[in-house]
Parts: structure tokens; C-alpha cells; sequence
């Protein structure tokens, strides 16, 4: 394809505000914990010093559950293959095994030759289910493109 860069093709991202709401869900408890150390420095003793490692150790554990579920989540087309990172881990879908592209609540969801779906959640606004029409056009775009010339179906 004319357009791709280095072998990709596009790259998507979960929505602006879900991304938002992974940030916020990272900094919130960080400023949390770092006040608390604030205080171990204020005033050293035991007891302050155990409640900002619990701060700390809240504040990490927010950070990896809104890098893993929000942050991470991306869709990769590539001139070889679909990369779809999802919360629960990655698919890597080459272009041989697509047939068709379709957008439900969770995300683009690609279908295959042998019948299965596989849904890349990055299009979609994973706290509500919302569909992402706007973004889904340029990966059907691509997509029927790259198929169409998999093919060798003339362009339209």
C-alpha cells in the first residue's frame, strides 16, 4: 500500500477520554502517595512510614490496572498482519485468514475464513461499550483495501 509507513498501516488507540480516565485513575492515587511520604518527611516515624508504602503500593496498583486495560489496548494494521492488543492479551491475525470487518459495541471486530471473529477493543470506549463510528471508517477503509487488493479485485 502507498501510505504505509514502515509496514504499518494505522495504529489506534482507545478513545481520548478512556485514556483520560486511565491518567487520572495513574495520577489521582500517585498524588495520594506522594503526600503521604510528604508526611514521612514531616514527621518520621513507624506508623507514617507504613502508611505511605500502602499508599505506594494502592498507587501501583491503580498504575498497572489502567496501563493494562486502558493504556496498552491498541490495533495495529500492518501490511502483514492485524495486531489487535486487547486487556487479556494479543492476537496477531494475518491478512490471509480475514474476510470482512464490522463494528459492534466492543470494538472492530474482523472475521476469518474459518468462521471465528476476533474483536480488537481499542474501538471502542471500554467503559461504556460505546461504538467508535468515526474512527472505525479508516479501518474499514484499509481494510477492504488491503483485501480488495489481496485479491486482485480491481480499486472502485
Amino acid at each position: 500500500m502507498d501510505d504505509a509507513r514502515d509496514g504499518v498501516m494505522g495504529v489506534w488507540r482507545v478513545s481520548r477520554a478512556g485514556r483520560l480516565g486511565g491518567y487520572l485513575l495513574i495520577v489521582g492515587p500517585a498524588c495520594g502517595a506522594l503526600s503521604t511520604w510528604w508526611g514521612v518527611l514531616s514527621h518520621p516515624d513507624l506508623q507514617n512510614a507504613d502508611s505511605a508504602g500502602v499508599a505506594t503500593a494502592v498507587a501501583l496498583g491503580f498504575a498497572f490496572f489502567a496501563w493494562w486495560i486502558l493504556l496498552r489496548v491498541r490495533l495495529e494494521l500492518t501490511t502483514d498482519t492485524i495486531v489487535m492488543v486487547n486487556p487479556w492479551g494479543t492476537q496477531r491475525l494475518p491478512w490471509s485468514r480475514v474476510s470482512a470487518v464490522s463494528l459492534g459495541n466492543w470494538g472492530a471486530q474482523f472475521h476469518t475464513t474459518d468462521g471465528f471473529t476476533y474483536t480488537a477493543y481499542a474501538l471502542s470506549d471500554l467503559a461504556g461499550g460505546t461504538r467508535q463510528d468515526e474512527r472505525f471508517t479508516d479501518v474499514r477503509r484499509i481494510t477492504e483495501t488491503r483485501l480488495r487488493l489481496r485479491d486482485g479485485r480491481p480499486r472502485p
